[in-house]
């Protein structure tokens, strides 16, 4: 009667089968103790419990293995991808540079044929100052002529 609570005469516990301390013997006998059924609700579902927990690592084994397999599977297909990735790097890589060189080449030619142009037209001018001076006047005229506005 220790574990009892009293009674103080409200009313709040009367009708109610097992409150106090009869509250631990009921739970024991429900859950395994004995004089019970035998198999109850909570036997059930620690059977259930203990047969998942089984499973379980079963499953886990399982799907670490078709991980694996899956990993294995595409292991190839990474491969090949990855090399057509670097091959098509490879391939834009030094399309650039034969475009590079070609820009550089017809760079130097132009450059080049400018100097030589203006070399030429230097030493004719150095040569004959009055043909080349009737050649710029007959020029400029032509030019006024295209280019000019009607007056």
């Amino acid at each position: 009667m220790d574990n009892q609570k009293s009674n103080d005469g409200s009313g709040r516990d009367t009708g109610r089968d097992g409150a106090g301390s009869s509250m631990g013997k009921d739970l024991a006998g429900s859950t395994g103790g004995t004089g019970g059924t035998g198999s109850t609700v909570f036997d059930k579902a620690k059977d259930m419990a203990k047969d998942m927990a089984k499973d379980l690592p079963s499953s886990a084994a399982d799907m670490h293995k078709t991980i694996d397999k899956a990993a294995d599977a595409a292991q190839p297909m990474v491969d090949r991808l990855a090399s057509s990735a670097h091959a098509g790097v490879d391939k834009v890589s030094g399309a650039l540079a034969g475009a590079t060189r070609g820009m550089d080449e017809k760079t130097r030619q132009v450059t080049d044929a400018a100097r030589n142009f203006a070399d030429t037209g230097r030493e004719y001018v150095r040569t004959s100052p009055a043909t080349s001076i009737l050649a710029a006047l007959g020029a400029g005229f032509l030019l006024a002529k295209i280019f000019g506005g009607r007056r």
